[in-house]
């Protein structure tokens, strides 16, 4: 059987066979409940993320309007702070920013490699059930007092089973990127001349198999102690979020980030027009990048591995690949002397700037003596770490809605409203900074984030900026959304294959691509621009 599930000998013997009357095909919610269309499946990846992941940041501005005065704003009771602080940091993370990626990922990258269908469709599409099954299950844990800290041993349980489904989906959509990148790339598109997008999500995808089944190991022995051992290891159901922190720190939370570079190179490349001269050099860096975020050895954390010379390697490591990228993008600008300005340019800067913020923020925190341990806890709670995991989430979150609004003609069936789309990207890079930075700050005086009370981590006077950074973001999320709405109606005039100019394969099919793909056959790729060859040719 063949990655995109088709025998060749299908193929064959209905090609020779006699003509028949076509079957109907399904239309309507049938035909998308029921697809293994890449596309479908990502844009259902991209509604799901955006409903149930952006909610969850409310929560964000109202722990830090808490933080402003603790004991006297009590927005959420002493009973429920800690179970909602993880539903904040497990939401964002993997009910909005991973699919979010995910869903870019499965609409763009099988046209990049000029694939007429992602490797394993019906598994890309079983990825996207079962996380969003798991999503609405994890949501109804906390529902009936579940979740870590939890005081209902079945919510308790449920939420585990949840995660371990969410988990398992994230690395079933994994395997099928990575298979698309490695083995359904079309003739002459060798690894070397990958678009640096398809690259970096398949370096991505890569890492998240090498990692995430860490955590579902451990979210199998979570689920056996609190069911069967009474939670005697744990501690309590208090001791799940802890034994988890790890995948919310650096240098882990990185794996999430490798494609805002590649899309960075990508946009940057196309937008000025030129080839990517440091491209040798670019993707090496991206595949350093994915390599230096490999976190797992800290699932079983110590005080000696937090402070290991290979913790303090791997966090300075990290900001050397994310400046090469931008230099590269910067030398692509140089080298044309122009550049296209527009809402995928402006998503792509804000992208790597606040990708540069987190990495740079972990580097300096991974210097030790720099932080402070927080008074009776560990240096792993210092809200330090909190803010490079805000800066991430933000840079990966930009990322993704500059991958729908640069690839909107395939993601959707229009371009998106270019005027609104300046401002959000403006927004969400401002809105990153004022949020993280209070708790850099915080962070190296020695402060640490406490949930078990009453929310109250960092300085009241930097939560308040903090919560004001929380609000810019928001309003740059609605922003982004107002401009992608033009996605959804079908225009008046037809949509151009081809709107930016660009050089990779997915910009030859048409907007929006039908379900092959492609019309006709695709020629053999001579290097890793293939449509400027083609300009050239003319």
């Amino acid at each position: 059987m063949a990655v995109t599930e088709t025998p060749p000998e299908t193929v064959e013997t209905a090609s020779a066979a006699a003509p028949s009357a076509p079957h109907p095909q399904p239309g309507g919610l049938a035909a998308v409940l029921g697809s293994g269309d890449h596309k479908v499946i990502g844009r259902l990846y991209i509604v799901a993320a955006l409903l149930l992941g952006l909610p969850v940041l409310g929560l964000g501005l109202a722990f830090g309007v808490e933080g402003f005065e603790p004991e006297t704003l009590d927005v959420f009771s002493s009973d429920v702070a800690y179970q909602l602080f993880t539903l904040l940091r497990v939401g964002t993370l993997f009910l909005l920013a991973f699919p979010l990626i995910i869903g870019v990922a499965m609409v763009v990258v099988p046209l990049q490699v000029g694939s007429r269908s992602i490797a394993f469709p019906r598994a890309a599409a079983a990825s996207f059930w079962g996380w969003f099954l798991g999503s609405i299950l994890l949501i109804a844990s906390y529902a009936i007092n579940g979740g870590p800290g939890g005081g209902s041993a079945n919510g308790v349980n449920l939420w585990i089973a949840a995660m371990g489904l969410i988990v398992a989906s994230v690395l079933l959509a994994a395997v099928c990127l990575a298979t698309t990148v490695l083995a359904l790339r079309t003739d002459g598109l060798s690894l070397e001349r990958t678009p640096l997008f398809a690259w970096s999500v398949a370096i991505a995808s890569i890492m998240w198999v090498f990692t995430l089944p860490v955590l579902g190991g451990m979210l199998v022995l979570m689920y056996v102690d609190h069911r069967h051992g009474g939670a005697l290891a744990l501690g309590g159901s208090a001791g799940i979020y802890p034994a988890l922190a790890w995948i919310f720190r650096n240098p882990q939370i990185y794996v999430l980030a490798v494609p805002v570079l590649g899309f960075a190179a990508d946009v940057f490349a196309t937008a000025s027009g030129s080839r990517q001269r440091m491209r040798g050099l670019v993707q090496g860096a991206i595949g350093v990048f994915g390599a230096v975020s490999f976190g797992a050895f800290l699932a079983i954390p110590s005080t000696d591995a937090l402070d290991s010379l290979l913790v303090v390697v791997l966090g300075i490591a990290a900001v050397v690949p994310v400046l090469v990228v931008a230099g590269g993008a910067l030398d692509a600008v140089r080298g044309s002397g122009s550049l296209k300005a527009g809402p995928g340019v402006a998503y792509a800067a804000a992208g790597i700037l606040m990708l540069v913020v987190g990495t740079l923020a972990g580097a300096i925190g991974s210097i030790p003596g720099v932080l402070e341990v927080p008074e009776g806890s560990s240096a792993s709670s210092n809200i330090f770490f909190l803010g490079i995991t805000h800066a991430v989430v933000v840079a990966a979150v930009i990322a993704a809605l500059g991958g729908i609004t640069w690839w909107a003609s395939k993601v959707g069936r229009g371009p998106a409203a270019s005027s609104v789309g300046l401002v959000a990207p403006l927004l969400l890079l401002v809105g990153g900074i004022v949020m993280t930075v209070p708790d850099f700050v915080s962070g190296i005086v020695g402060d640490g984030v406490e949930t078990q009370g009453d929310y109250a981590g960092g300085i009241a006077a930097a939560n308040v900026v903090v919560a004001i950074g929380v609000a810019i973001v928001a309003l740059g999320l609605l922003a982004a959304a107002v401009s992608l709405l033009p996605l959804l109606r079908r225009p008046d005039d037809e949509v151009p294959a081809d709107p930016w100019g660009g050089q990779t394969l997915e910009w030859l099919a048409p907007s929006p691509p039908p379900v092959g793909n492609f019309e006709g056959e695709l020629a053999v790729v001579a290097s890793a621009e293939p449509l400027y060859d083609l300009r050239e040719e003319k």
